[in-house]
C-alpha cells in the first residue's frame, strides 16, 4: 500500500466545481421541466391570506 490516495486542495476544487455545475443544471433542467407541464401541475402563488409576511 505504498500509493495512498491523499487528496489535495485543487482535487477538492474541483470535485467542488463539479457538484455545482451538476446541481446547477439539475436545478434549470427540473424548473424548464416543470413550466412544460399542464396548468394543473404548474407551481401556483400562494394566497395572500395565508402567507401575509410575502406581500
Amino acid at each position: 500500500m505504498a500509493n495512498t490516495f491523499s487528496p489535495t486542495i485543487s482535487w477538492y476544487a474541483k470535485v467542488l466545481a463539479i457538484v455545482l455545475v451538476f446541481c446547477i443544471a439539475a436545478f434549470f433542467t427540473l424548473s424548464f421541466t416543470v413550466k412544460k407541464l399542464p396548468p394543473s401541475y404548474q407551481l401556483k402563488q400562494p394566497a395572500p391570506e395565508i402567507t401575509p409576511w410575502l406581500n
